[in-house]
């Protein structure tokens, strides 16, 4: 297991020092891709923190306040999640500007973690603008753990938008948290919703379901009453012990199983 700390760049859209915007809001995409990206990395087991900030002074004062978030822990890497913008393409010239991830060095996990977000988000059909050293970003030169910068697309190149818009913020944050932990990240199917065989039982429905009923009933009720025969004929000791379950939840009488009662007694409810 290993600990991430992720986080949208700038202050959220519509604040000084927001992002750039343009045919998407970097503010907005940012912030959805690193929540996503959180999520991802804790499915897979990892300690992911959110350090985003949304309450900067200024864009100097974002950037302190998302490095001293980083800097409470030790950190395997440290992620910074950015739209790029320049390219200026309103109508499309039918190239796409794509994903470059910056960094101080192109070495150990971050060369690693930098190659295979490129690599998962060229599979989306974002262009590979490569991984680029710089030293000039205050985020890259300040947190001590070692960390990258993506740049997932650019916001102002039509190209760009659309794909983005087809493939969805998510594919993109599953392409970048595989890429930080260098493999697979698979949901957990969740088990499918057991339900009562019938969702209504009366007395013309079929012998098998009065049976069903019968058998609930003596399971459930709690009174006095005697156990039914379960022989799927709707009589009126099944009437009676139906009439007495209801009473026994605190519910009104009716004239058969309904919906609520079928699903009260799939789940062996007594009070």
């Amino acid at each position: 297991m290993s600990t991430y700390n992720i986080h949208g760049g700038h202050n959220p859209e519509g604040k000084v020092a927001c992002g750039a915007s343009g045919f998407l809001d970097e503010s907005r995409e940012d912030r959805l891709i690193c929540k996503e990206v959180v999520r991802l990395l804790k499915l897979d087991g990892h300690k992911a923190y959110n350090c985003t900030c949304n309450n900067g002074k200024n864009q100097g004062d974002v950037l302190k306040k998302i490095v001293a978030k980083c800097n409470k822990r030790n950190a395997t890497l440290d992620v910074s999640i950015h739209l790029n913008s320049g390219r200026n393409d309103r109508k499309g010239d039918g190239k796409i500007a794509g994903v470059e991830v910056l960094c101080t060095s192109a070495s150990g996990i971050k060369k690693d973690a930098a190659s295979r977000i490129r690599k998962n988000m060229k599979k989306l059909g974002f262009t590979d603008r490569g991984t680029k050293k710089t030293g000039s970003l205050y985020f890259l030169n300040h947190t001590k753990n070692k960390a990258i910068l993506v740049e997932a697309c650019f916001v102002d190149d039509k190209d760009d938008y659309e794909l983005y818009k087809k493939v969805g913020y998510k594919a993109v944050a599953k392409a970048i948290a595989e890429g930080i932990v260098g493999k697979s990240i698979t949901e957990k199917k969740k088990a499918a919703e057991k339900k009562p065989p019938y969702t209504i039982v009366k007395k013309t429905s079929s012998k098998a379901a009065v049976k069903w009923l019968q058998g609930k009933l003596n399971s459930c009720y709690t009174g006095k009453l005697a156990d039914l025969s379960v022989d799927g004929l709707w009589g009126t000791k099944t009437q009676a012990m139906l009439e007495a379950y209801w009473k026994q939840l605190g519910w009104r009488k009716g004239r058969y199983a309904g919906k609520k009662t079928c699903e009260a007694l799939f789940k062996n409810r007594k009070k």
